[in-house]
């Protein structure tokens, strides 16, 4: 049962304002309903990046050392 807010305030002000706080906590429950189950996906997500992220950079650094053996093999096999 829905109480109009203006029902209750004309009978009470306390009472509107109960009812305004009911209704915003009610509201409140149901979007955090939604979005706490987003916000522990997105924290999952963000450490699978950070491990994805530590990866690539050890796979740039091989691949500079690797670039740079093979300048200098080149540069030896021209000379």
């Amino acid at each position: 049962m829905v109480i109009d807010t203006r029902i209750a305030e004309g009978a009470s002000k306390a009472l509107g304002g109960l009812c305004t706080w009911a209704r915003a906590m009610s509201d409140y429950h149901k979007a955090s309903k939604i979005v706490k189950p987003k916000l522990l996906l997105l924290a999952k997500k963000k450490e699978e990046l950070a491990a994805a992220e530590a990866e690539l950079a050890a796979a740039e650094q091989e691949l500079a050392e690797v670039t740079a053996k093979k300048a200098a093999l080149k540069k030896e096999f021209d000379a």
